[in-house]
């Protein structure tokens, strides 16, 4: 896509982020409504052995970043493991607020991103409030809430995650920003920042977080973690012909 400039890996990203706890799945239990684009949802359940795990949703600001500052959500099913003997965990969904950061992070990692609008909204008794929105659409398909927890709010801790993400080849979206790819790939990332605990207040009447449509239709635990300044490494990615 013209007007994109390429942003090779690694990235060295600095932002703030709200993270979601989510049950574990059944290995053998159909995905929630909504865990990818339709167009992605046949790779995005090749490949692999699901394991289940505990799935995770993350909100996330960047003010640093080789594209430029963005948001993210993003919605990780579980784990899974590969005939090899790999395990990894895999991004099925994931919306930035930038097409530079759309088309490069397909292209550097195959991390399904596509583009929505993001809303950060302060509240009384310190509630944060979060939605999210497609281009066009003044109806949030994620509606979430934050809020700290008395005292246990107030302690920040230390923590450093090294996770490995493998990821499916894409096959290109609607937008011209969401290119396919043909290999798959494996990242190590390197997340460091201080740990507070923060109540989740679900958005929708159902008590989930997503629309089951664009989003995942699911209930976070009732305590999640907010990071207020984040350090994420991002590297370059390995390529596998298959897995």
């Amino acid at each position: 896509m013209s007007g994109i400039q390429a942003a090779p890996a690694p990235w060295k990203l600095s932002g703030r982020s709200w993270m979601f706890v989510l049950s574990p799945l059944a290995k053998n239990a159909s995905f929630p409504a909504g865990f990818s684009a339709s167009h992605d949802a046949e790779v995005m359940t090749a490949g692999g052995e699901f394991t289940a795990g505990m799935g995770l949703i993350q909100v996330i600001s960047y003010t640093e970043s080789p594209v430029g500052p963005y948001d993210e959500l993003l919605y990780i099913p579980g784990m899974w493991k590969y005939a090899d003997g790999k395990t990894g965990y895999r991004i099925t969904r994931i919306y930035v607020s930038t097409k530079e950061s759309t088309k490069n992070g397909r292209r550097n990692w195959n991390i399904p991103k596509q583009v929505a609008n993001f809303d950060y909204t302060p509240a009384a008794n310190g509630v944060m409030n979060f939605s999210v929105t497609l281009p066009g659409s003044s109806t949030p398909f994620f509606k979430a809430s934050i809020k700290h927890i008395p005292l246990l709010s107030l302690l920040s801790l230390p923590s450093t995650n090294d996770g490995v993400l493998i990821q499916p080849p894409l096959p290109a979206g609607d937008k011209p920003e969401e290119v396919s790819t043909k290999q798959w790939t494996m990242l190590h990332s390197i997340m460091k920042g201080s740990v507070r605990l923060v109540r989740v207040l679900p958005g929708f009447e159902d008590g989930k977080v997503g629309d089951g449509v664009s989003f995942p239709a699911v209930q976070p635990w009732g305590v999640g973690t907010s990071m207020q300044r984040l350090d994420l490494d991002f590297g370059v990615s390995t390529f596998f012909d298959s897995l």
